[in-house]
């Protein structure tokens, strides 16, 4: 529990430093080594004030407590590898088209999926590259936010589909040809 809040605190106080930094979104791969020494520092530091986080819990403890902490895992990954993998798309794809001599929309295009499902519904959250660093991760933490929470959701229906029982029918191959003895 502490482990987890020592990495959201870390994960504001690397948008906090790219903030004040003043970085555009076209420096976003700069942000992963900040976020790194925020980690390094930042949860050292609350682990070691709020108490060590480890104990140990006995072998027989029930499978259900078990599954909410697999379903949790799996939330937190998705949305973690989300943020990282659009990070370092935008980065490379959005200076790849830069750097070929891309017209600003196709550069623009290049980060606009990362604005989806958010910037559907608002167009301030839309990615442009006028955006700071720090807004524009703001963005694209929301957006996996709710893509995360949709691949778990698909995830878990596919784990109930699967443990669910094959039902088999009566129906037998044999039929009636004498239609007259009914």
């Amino acid at each position: 529990m502490y482990l987890l809040l020592g990495l959201v605190l870390s994960f504001v106080a690397s948008l906090v430093v790219v903030q004040l930094l003043g970085l555009k979104a076209y420096a976003a791969l700069l942000w992963l080594p900040v976020l790194a020494l925020c980690c390094y520092l930042v949860v050292p530091l609350v682990v070691g004030l709020l108490g060590f986080p480890l104990k140990i819990e006995p072998r027989s403890s029930a499978k259900g407590s078990s599954s909410y902490r697999n379903t949790l895992r799996l939330f937190l990954s998705c949305w973690f590898g989300l943020v990282v993998l659009a990070v370092v798309h935008g980065f490379f794809f959005g200076w790849l088209a830069a750097l070929l001599g891309a017209p600003r929309e196709d550069v623009a295009s290049a980060t606009g999926f990362w604005s989806i499902p958010i910037g559907l519904i608002n167009s301030e959250f839309f990615i442009t590259p006028e955006k700071g660093l720090a807004e524009t991760l703001c963005i694209v933490t929301a957006n996996s936010y709710f893509n995360a929470l949709a691949l778990t959701v698909i995830k878990i229906v596919h784990g109930f589909l699967k443990r669910s029982r094959v039902t088999q029918l009566g129906i037998s191959t044999t039929t009636l040809d004498d239609d007259d003895e009914l």
